[in-house]
């Protein structure tokens, strides 16, 4: 019982980012982690930098720190104040209009947009491809 109860930790802990990286420089909030600001610790596996690819980190990391997944974000795709393509769409009918982000979000998050025509606030959810589908 033991034996598997050791394996799940060690599962929860490799998912829950067991993975690190070390900061080679001074990496500051909003910066995306990179093979040129961070390092493997002895004995991990270079494929632990593809798990930070695209990733920003939340906080200011300085050189020598380790950088989880818990300290880093996916990438933002839209600003605060970020003009946008705000995109309603029901089945065939697509509706397009342009949007101020009223926050940040990355792919898959939400955020409010004010639709510049009509005034009128819109909840959104932020694509791959920088637009926001609203809800």
């Amino acid at each position: 019982m033991s034996l598997l109860a050791a394996l799940g930790l060690g599962a929860i802990a490799a998912i829950s980012g067991g993975a690190s990286l070390v900061a080679a420089d001074v990496i500051r909030a909003g910066d995306s982690v990179t093979v040129a600001n961070a390092e493997l610790p002895e004995g991990e596996d270079p494929d632990v930098y593809g798990l930070f690819e695209g990733r920003e980190v939340k906080r200011t990391v300085y050189a020598g720190q380790t950088i989880t997944l818990e300290n880093t974000r996916p990438a933002r795709l839209v600003t605060r104040n970020q003009v946008v393509t705000l995109k309603y769409i029901d089945g065939p009918l697509e509706i397009s209009t342009s949007g101020r982000a009223m926050g940040e979000a990355s792919v898959n998050e939400t955020v409010s947009v004010l639709n510049l025509q009509s005034r009128q606030m819109v909840q959104g959810v932020v694509q791959a491809d920088g637009w926001v589908l609203a809800q």
